[in-house]
């Protein structure tokens, strides 16, 4: 599994979401899942599953607050996850990246694990240990 692309989807979706919100309908999030499967390399396990079913109603939830208002005029997309869910519309990413930093030990997950962590805890993870300490 690769838990970047499959972050890195769900912030495609949620980017979709909140300019293109009409775009996001059951079948569009239909096929988001199907995608998703196809990162994973089959059904996800049952904690996976959880995440991705969170993020569905997520996107819902954020096509839903945008549909009424112009996500284009914000600064960034990612302003509008805040706006719309708070911090807590970043902790899927977060799930998704946390449960594959020990077992992939690598350093692009690492320095993910950093950014995703900080967005939703407005600190750093392990208090901001480099990666060559982590590996120690």
């Amino acid at each position: 599994m690769s838990s970047l692309a499959l972050a890195g989807s769900v912030d495609d979706l949620y980017r979709r979401a909140i300019l293109a919100p009409s775009a996001v309908d059951e079948i569009a999030l239909a096929d988001w899942m199907e995608g998703a499967g196809e990162l994973l390399g089959g059904a996800p396990d049952r904690a996976t599953g959880r995440i991705l079913r969170r993020v569905v109603r997520d996107a819902r939830k954020l096509a839903v607050y945008w549909a009424e208002r112009d996500g284009s005029s914000l600064p960034d997309w990612r302003n509008g996850v805040d706006e719309a869910l708070g911090s807590r519309g970043w902790e899927p990413q977060l799930d998704l990246v946390a449960a594959d930093v020990e077992a992939s030990r690598d350093r692009a997950t690492f320095d993910e694990m950093h950014v995703r962590y900080r967005a939703v805890h407005f600190r750093p993870w392990l208090d901001g240990i480099s990666w060559e300490e982590w590996t120690e």
